[in-house]
């Protein structure tokens, strides 16, 4: 039996697909017997346990224009909780404060893993354009990385690209796993939709659903953009948008605006009310364009949903053709193949959405990081 823990920045109650995965890997992880903890931001110091162990909140402040989330800046209270609990190994998801405890781990003899959850590359050439000498400070930042911690895990290859682009010193060939994440197969269903069926008259309304945090990486204005598009080539749909973020009003503005069929529902903490929108969807829109996984697209997959995507974000690597379509940033493309795809069969879509999903499981992802875990680290190998 190992004693696992994960420290994270980022994770509260709106957090996305970080939340999700790092929580359903800590089941996993008990499930096959292991002690787990996950320690990350709150409101004040808190303990709480879960099925799948302890989760820890170290009290953290707001990040100011970020819809809520928090860092931890006092890593000598983290470090106290690990102390405490004598982890035999450490997962990191954080490129910030708390990255510094891979030197601590180091120190004590504790292996370490770093989760690439974002490509740092795509978020910089976002928010920070003009920004001289990108290239070489993010590669001397990727670099620091890797020379910290023993493992590097990346859930898709895109997630993995600006790792490889580094030297191959320390051991970083070895270092880097491809890991996928997963999805709940049993609540993630095409049995959770509210419709009597996913075949509908040409002339119904269809139902367009996006998952996504409104802030500027995530590019939620081109799901505005889509909807405009689709109004003038004159497919009835309505964009069911959930989410939230602090571009919320400037999106709640222009669509009242412009007079879009879209709707706005907020980000929704309801996990059946989620699974009974991705299977009652038609289709199901990623616009993100530098994705690493796309958990959200995942889902929708395992509801029977279909998926279009940027071409430029991970997500093409979890859909395939039968059951998605990845596209560039052209709103009439998208529109397009909107009002082109609901002419196919929609059952045997759906059908190859679901099977598609079904080749990813959250049991898989568990054993394949403790495989790859056990495997490299003799010292992590004996405490199994």
């Amino acid at each position: 039996m190992a004693r696992i823990a994960h420290i994270a920045n980022l994770y509260g109650p709106k957090s996305g697909g970080l939340k999700t995965a790092m929580n359903s890997i800590a089941q996993e992880y008990a499930n096959l017997g292991h002690d787990v903890m996950l320690i990350v931001p709150g409101e004040r110091n808190l303990e709480t346990k879960k099925p799948f162990g302890t989760v820890v909140e170290i009290k953290a402040p707001i990040i100011p224009f970020s819809g809520g989330y928090r860092i931890i800046f006092n890593t000598n209270k983290v470090k106290e909780k690990l102390k405490r609990f004598a982890p035999s190994f450490l997962e990191i998801s954080d490129r910030t404060t708390l990255l510094r405890l891979a030197d601590w781990a180091k120190t004590e003899s504790i292996d370490t893993a770093f989760y690439a959850h974002e490509r740092v590359d795509k978020v910089v050439a976002a928010f920070l354009p003009f920004l001289p000498f990108k290239k070489p400070l993010i590669n001397y930042a990727n670099q620091k990385i890797a020379n910290k911690v023993d493992h590097i895990i990346a859930t898709t290859e895109y997630a993995a690209t600006e790792f490889r682009r580094l030297s191959s010193s320390n051991n970083l060939d070895s270092k880097l796993a491809i890991s996928p994440l997963g999805v709940d197969l049993i609540h993630f269903s095409p049995n959770n939709s509210n419709s009597e069926s996913k075949v509908k008259n040409a002339n119904e309304q269809k139902i367009l659903l996006a998952c996504t945090r409104f802030s500027k990486e995530k590019d939620p204005d081109f799901l505005l953009d889509i909807a405009r598009a689709c109004k003038i080539n004159g497919t009835q749909i309505q964009l069911v948008i959930a989410g939230s973020g602090p571009l919320t009003k400037k999106l709640v503005a222009r669509a009242e605006k412009e007079d879009l069929p879209v709707s706005f529902i907020g980000f929704i903490s309801d996990k059946n009310y989620l699974a009974q929108l991705l299977a009652s969807a038609d289709l199901f829109l990623a616009v993100g364009p530098i994705e690493t996984f796309g958990l959200a697209a995942l889902e929708a997959l395992a509801s029977g949903t279909p998926v279009i995507c940027r071409d430029t974000s991970a997500i093409t690597e979890i859909i395939d053709s039968k059951c998605g379509y990845s596209l560039p940033r052209d709103s009439s493309r998208w529109a397009e193949q909107i009002r082109n795809h609901f002419d196919l069969d929609q059952v045997a879509i759906s059908k190859f959405a679901r099977g598609r999903a079904e080749e990813f499981s959250w049991e898989e992802s568990a054993r394949k990081l403790l495989s790859r875990f056990k495997i490299s680290q003799g010292s992590f190998q004996e405490k199994f």
